[in-house]
């Protein structure tokens, strides 16, 4: 039995209140093998020999069907957008219009692992070959002006099944958030090879791998967030050289590693910011693509949640001092 419409994602967009919602009442159905604890409970739909409980594979890698996966992109069946209504690349004053884009998984192992530190290095570095395949065959999608990808790790920074992946979200218009980075990047000494530059005159650099590094941003919201950045401005991910893809692959599972030393067992975020696809990408030639990983330390409170202010109780210099000291 289809769903009724009334179920359909929508997005309420309120430009007094600056900000920008998504109704997705599907989420309300998502199941979950974690209880209070963290602990796992019940079965598992991601494990391998349990693909009847999942939608057919966008992508697989190895691509040769086969051959065992490693990993699989789906469509999620609990959808934040969908494609469904007619897009629009605008969010007007007091809009409220079909959520239309495209949300998917990545099961980023066969093996029921909950950590990217108990994947191998040629393993993890195939699972971002696949993001990055998949991110490529978004630009120039029809309705998809901008994609993400991101992980939640752990239930404090909102997971609800232990096995590992993360998630895809391709919009049908550029974010707030986004649009005002992007905004800000275009000022005159707002560069991100100036806070590169800052970050390494203060000892803020976490780590390399090749043209790509590790920092621990100017204002960071909670101890030892990271930003994984090029050197070279690039605006699109989607577009990055194999190398570049590699050097992700290698930098996560350090940083992760890193803060697991310091933090054991924290719970974490991260997300891709790229720059939009099609004609405004290459008015971003300035631009840097970036992976953004926040710990999840402690919680918003208030304070944040009121003001958009952040409180930390770690200076840059002292949060990259201490990852860059932690013994994996």
């Amino acid at each position: 039995m289809p769903d009724s419409p009334s179920r359909n994602p929508r997005i309420h967009h309120h430009s007094l209140a600056a900000r920008t919602v998504v109704v997705a009442p599907k989420r309300a159905d998502r199941p979950s093998d974690l209880d209070a604890a963290g602990t796992i409970v019940g079965s598992c739909p991601f494990c391998i020999g349990q693909e009847s409980q999942t939608p057919p594979d966008v992508l697989r890698a190895p691509a040769d069907a086969t051959l065992p996966w490693q990993a699989r992109i789906i469509p999620n069946r609990y959808p934040v957008v969908e494609l469904c209504g007619s897009p629009s690349a605008e969010l007007a004053s007091h809009t409220t219009r079909p959520a239309h884009g495209i949300h998917e998984v990545i099961i980023e192992s066969a093996a029921h692992f909950h950590s990217i530190l108990e994947v191998d290095a040629a393993a993890w570095r195939g699972v971002w070959q696949l993001i990055h395949q998949r991110l490529a065959m978004l630009d120039g999608a029809p309705g998809i002006a901008w994609a993400t990808v991101f992980k939640n790790s752990g239930l404090a920074a909102g997971a609800s099944l232990e096995h590992l992946h993360s998630q895809l979200i391709g919009l049908d218009f550029v974010p707030p958030v986004m649009a005002a980075e992007l905004a800000a990047a275009s000022q005159p000494g707002h560069s991100f090879a100036a806070v590169i530059e800052q970050a390494a005159a203060n000892g803020c650099v976490v780590a390399e791998a090749g043209d790509v590094v590790a920092i621990i941003p100017p204002a960071p919201r909670q101890p030892f967030e990271t930003w994984i950045l090029p050197r070279a401005p690039e605006p699109l991910f989607s577009a990055t050289s194999p190398e570049r893809v590699a050097a992700v692959a290698i930098l996560t599972q350090h940083v992760v590693a890193r803060l697991d030393a310091a933090v054991p067992g924290a719970n974490y975020n991260w997300w891709l910011h790229q720059a939009p696809f099609g004609e405004r990408a290459a008015a971003l030639s300035h631009w840097h693509w970036h992976v953004e990983i926040l710990p999840r330390l402690a919680p918003f409170a208030g304070f944040e949640l009121g003001t958009g202010c952040h409180i930390t109780t770690l200076s840059p210099e002292e949060s990259a001092r201490r990852l860059k000291e932690a013994t994996t």
